[in-house]
């Protein structure tokens, strides 16, 4: 029977100590999640070309769905809709085409340009095109040809921060351009500070039938928003908005294996989706760092071993082999399976391939399974489908762009450690690190 524990911040060191005397009885705990060393450098060479195929495939999701006119991008399967998450994704996937050889700097300069203007408003030209929004934040879901509010979905402050993402990854990478112009200037434009409440906590955005809508509690994705707004010098959110995040805010380690140690999620519950943990850390990198409350890395890790954990044990209940793993957002058979809804057997390929960083050979192996036992069931035009049930002999025909960039990003975060340079070096990330007094360790 596995522990089940819920631990404050504040226990932590207690938990550390009592977690290191313990020894797993879990079976499963034998299947190598603790894989340290395993490097790129050390896959075979199948195993390799493996890899660079399901990265390839990815990438082309963003280069082929490009918009010439707008540089937004689309898939033809979802109509006009699209993401802005998708163009955070994006500029940096395009900028990992560079490194692969796959493309030229020179396409992807013109893309990238075309792409920040649309992000950009020229206070001189009041026809000047420009995707929807406030604050100089964005709606979640846009028109790919017109940039206007997809429905009645929100300004997203989790979708637009994702954005900025890559919008200062380009920064770096075209240094002294006028991509690197255009991208300072949409980051100086947005202002952090609207969304923050009374209590110094980061909303989740805003409506205009409703104003400023929810926060999100306790620990998630959202570290990277109070992360890139606390960098801003021109509309940050104050540094002690990050004790904010970690204090009163549902933040709570768990620890529900003991030989696991305790990790956070969003209000303790034992969730631990893999979006959680990765799309911070496909641009932040957290490896050697800590603050005053953790290890994000550690924690990142922790958690990840929890989730394939859990899907193991439920899949040994229901016939699924240990290589079968995965939990984190995404489509199901009867509609969208988000946050705080009950684990039923449903998979995410992208939930595996995107933590090859952090457990490399685990998600080497369950990749590599998925895709010679389901083939094409799973794997087309731009590699693995966002989700599949074998149990209930299910399977998602779609792609997503938040899949696809979590996939191109963490594959090369695994080969070369691209994203993690190349974003690092930028001034506005640093000061937000250190505001929130991230340390080398």
């Amino acid at each position: 029977m596995n522990l089940f524990i819920k631990i404050t911040i504040g226990s932590l060191l207690l938990v550390s100590l009592v977690s290191s005397c313990a020894q797993s009885t879990d079976k499963e705990a034998e299947f190598s999640e603790n894989t340290k060393d395993l490097s790129w450098e050390m896959l075979s060479e199948k195993d390799q070309q493996f890899i660079d195929l399901v990265q390839r495939k990815a990438f082309d999701y963003f280069w082929n769905g490009f918009d010439e006119n707008t540089g937004l991008i689309g898939d033809p399967a979802k109509g006009k809709r699209t993401s802005v998450a998708t163009s955070g994704f994006g500029l940096s996937a395009y900028c990992v085409g560079i490194k692969r050889g796959w493309v030229t700097r020179d396409e992807v300069y013109r893309r990238v340009l075309i792409t920040l203007n649309s992000y950009y408003k020229d206070p001189n030209n009041s026809k000047d095109f420009c995707v929807e929004g406030i604050y100089g934040f964005f709606y979640h879901f846009i028109n790919v040809e017109t940039g206007q509010r997809h429905g009645k979905c929100e300004v997203s402050t989790i979708d637009t921060a994702i954005l900025m993402a890559g919008i200062l990854h380009v920064m770096e990478v075209f240094e002294g351009t006028e991509v690197a112009e255009l991208a300072n200037k949409i980051y100086l434009h947005a202002q952090w500070d609207k969304f923050i409440n009374k209590n110094g906590v980061l909303t989740g955005g805003w409506k205009p039938e409703e104003g400023i809508i929810g926060k999100y509690k306790g620990y998630n994705e959202y570290n990277m928003v109070y992360l890139l707004g606390m960098g801003s010098p021109t509309h940050p959110i104050p540094a002690s908005s990050w004790d904010v995040y970690f204090s009163g805010n549902g933040g709570e380690f768990i620890k529900p294996y003991k030989d696991i140690d305790a990790f956070l999620t969003p209000g303790g519950l034992m969730q631990p989706h893999a979006y959680l943990y990765q799309f911070p850390a496909c641009w932040y990198d957290f490896k050697g760092k800590r603050d005053k409350y953790l290890n994000h890395w550690d924690n990142a890790v922790n958690a990840l071993k929890a989730n394939k954990r859990y899907t193991n044990n439920w899949g040994a209940a229901h016939g699924y082999p240990e290589e079968l793993w995965g939990w984190t957002a995404c489509a199901g058979r009867d509609g969208y399976i988000g946050f705080s809804k009950p684990y039923n057997g449903t998979l995410a390929p992208s939930a595996v391939v995107a933590s090859l960083p952090f457990l490399p050979e685990a998600s080497l192996r369950a990749a590599k399974y998925m895709y010679e036992v389901y083939g094409d069931k799973i794997f087309g035009k731009y590699g693995f489908v966002d989700s599949f049930n074998p149990k209930q002999d299910w399977y998602d025909d779609g792609f997503l762009g938040i899949d696809k960039g979590n996939e191109v990003l963490m594959i090369e975060n695994f080969r070369s450690g691209l994203m993690w340079k190349e974003f690092m070096l930028n001034k506005y990330v640093a000061v937000g690190m250190q505001k929130a007094g991230m340390e080398n360790i």
